[in-house]
C-alpha cells in the first residue's frame, strides 16, 4: 500500500498538468466558482437530501446547480413524484439554481442527429413544466457526450452547455473550465491524497474551477467527508484572498 499511494498521487498530478494544457477553446470560464450536482432524480432523494444539508450548512446553495433527470431510464417521470418535485422547489427557494440533465439519461443519449435532439429537449422541458419545476437553460449531456448537430440544437434553444472541460454559449462561443470530480466511489483511505490533489488543482485554475459531485458515489466512502472538508477549506482559502 505504501507504494501504490504515490503512484497515484503522481498519476493524478500527470493528469491535472494536462488538463491544465490541453483544451480547445481559446478563453476562459469568468463567472464564479461552482458546485454542479449531477443526476439528480427520485433514484437518489434521500442522497441528495444528505448533499444538501452538507453544501446548506456550509453557505453553498447559491453556488451550486442542481441538475435534474427529467425522466430517469424512462421510468422515473419527475412529474410523477410529488415529494421529489416538492423538494426541488423548496432548495430552488433557498438558492439552489436547476438545471436539465438529458432527458432519460441513457448513455450516449444526445450523441444524436437534430431532430432526435429537438424530441428529447422538448420531452425533457415538458416534464419540467408538469412538475412545475422552474429551471435555468443550462444542460449537461449524460456522460459529456454530445454530437455536432444536437450541440446546435441546444445553442439555437438559448442553453448553455456544460461538458467535461468546457463550456458552450448560445452565441456560439465557448470557454475553458477546470471540471473536477474527487468523490466517485471514494475509498476511506484516499481521503488525505484526494485533498492535496483538490487543493492543487484548485490553486492552478481558481479562476475557472467547477466541483463536479454525483448522488450515491459522493455518499460512499470518504465522500462526503472530502465535500465537508474541502469546501471549508475553500471557503477560508477565498476569504483570505479577499481579505
Amino acid at each position: 500500500m505504501k507504494k501504490v499511494i504515490p503512484l497515484i498521487l503522481i498519476g493524478l498530478l500527470i493528469a491535472s498538468l494536462i488538463r491544465l494544457t490541453y483544451s480547445p477553446c481559446q478563453s476562459r470560464y469568468t463567472g464564479s466558482f461552482m458546485i454542479i450536482v449531477h443526476d439528480v432524480s427520485p433514484v437518489y432523494t434521500s442522497d441528495i437530501r444528505k448533499i444538501v444539508d452538507v453544501l446548506k450548512d456550509l453557505g453553498y446553495q447559491n453556488s451550486t446547480m442542481l441538475f435534474i433527470i427529467p425522466n430517469h431510464a424512462g421510468n422515473h417521470p419527475i412529474s410523477r413524484d410529488k415529494n421529489f418535485a416538492k423538494l426541488i422547489r423548496e432548495l430552488e427557494k433557498e438558492g439552489f439554481k436547476v438545471g436539465i440533465h438529458g432527458y432519460t439519461h441513457s448513455r450516449d443519449e444526445f450523441n444524436c442527429n437534430s431532430s432526435v435532439a429537438e424530441a428529447k429537449i422538448e420531452e425533457a422541458i415538458g416534464e419540467m413544466h408538469k412538475a412545475n419545476i422552474s429551471f435555468e437553460k443550462v444542460f449537461i449531456p449524460p456522460e459529456y457526450s454530445i454530437s455536432q448537430d444536437a450541440l446546435k440544437v441546444l445553442l439555437k434553444n438559448n442553453f448553455t452547455v456544460i461538458l467535461k472541460d468546457k463550456i458552450y454559449y448560445p452565441n456560439g462561443s465557448c470557454a475553458k473550465i477546470a471540471n473536477r470530480e474527487y468523490t466517485w466511489y471514494a475509498s476511506n483511505w484516499s481521503l488525505g491524497i484526494r485533498l492535496f490533489i483538490a487543493k492543487l488543482d484548485y490553486r492552478l485554475h481558481s479562476s475557472n474551477f467547477v466541483l463536479s459531485i454525483h448522488p450515491k458515489a459522493v455518499n460512499y466512502g470518504c465522500g462526503m467527508e472530502f465535500l465537508r472538508k474541502f469546501l471549508k477549506w475553500l471557503k477560508l482559502n477565498v476569504q483570505k484572498a479577499n481579505s
